[in-house]
C-alpha cells in the first residue's frame, strides 16, 4: 500500500459472486498435514492474516477454503492452514494453484491509504496534463513498488515514489506524475 493524498474509496457490498483479487501462488505443501507454502506476489501482504477465507483457482476451477490460520515466513512466503485440507496428499493437489481473495473480504485500508489493484487501469497523466497511458500492472522490486504503465506508442516503469507520484484520484481513476529526468525516454 501507498499513502496517496487522497481518501479510500467507499467499499459497498456486491451481489452476486465475489470479486475475486490475485494474491499470489501455491509454491508446495508444507509439512505433513495439508499446510500451504505460498509466495505473495506483495511481499507484504498485510492483508493475508485478517482474512478468514481464500479461494484457489486450479485449472478450471476456483473453490473456496476457511483459512484457519497464516504464518509469514520471510521473503513473501506464508504457510497457511485451510479447513478443508488436512494431509499431504490434498495440499500437494494444490501445488501451482493461483490464490484469491475476495475483495469485500479484504480490511478496509487506513485513511489516505489504498490497495494498489484499485490504481489498475487508472489513466497516468503529467503535472501538464498531458495523458501518458494507463497502469497496466503492479510489481514490488525490493526498494519500491513500480507499476507497468502502458501508452499509445510505449510501455514504461513508473517507480511508485512520491518524488514521481504527485496524486492518487481513484474515485475520477486519475494517477498525476511529474517524472524525473531519463523516467519517460
Amino acid at each position: 500500500m501507498l499513502t496517496s493524498r487522497l481518501r479510500a474509496p467507499r467499499r459497498t457490498p456486491a451481489a452476486g459472486p465475489p470479486r475475486l483479487i490475485r494474491l499470489g501462488k501455491v509454491k508446495a505443501p508444507h509439512g505433513l498435514r495439508g499446510d500451504l507454502k505460498i509466495k505473495c506476489d506483495n511481499s507484504d501482504a498485510p492483508a493475508l492474516e485478517a482474512l478468514r477465507r481464500l479461494f484457489l483457482a486450479h485449472g478450471d476451477e476456483t473453490r473456496e477454503f476457511q483459512l484457519v490460520r497464516a504464518t509469514r515466513l520471510g521473503r513473501g512466503h506464508f504457510k497457511i492452514r485451510l479447513a478443508e485440507l488436512n494431509d499431504i496428499e490434498g495440499a500437494g493437489a494444490m501445488r501451482g494453484a493461483t490464490v484469491l481473495a475476495a475483495v469485500s473480504d479484504l480490511p478496509a485500508p487506513a485513511p489516505h491509504e489504498f490497495y494498489y489493484f484499485e490504481a489498475l487501469g487508472c489513466e497516468v497523466r503529467r503535472t501538464n496534463g498531458l495523458k501518458l497511458g494507463h497502469i497496466k500492472q503492479s510489481f514490488f522490486t525490493g526498494a519500491h513498488d513500480v507499476w507497468v504503465v502502458e501508452g499509445e506508442d510505449a510501455e514504461f516503469l513508473l517507480p511508485v515514489v512520491d518524488e514521481i507520484v504527485k496524486s492518487i484520484d481513484l474515485e475520477r481513476r486519475v494517477v498525476t506524475i511529474e517524472p524525473i529526468p531519463g523516467l519517460l525516454d
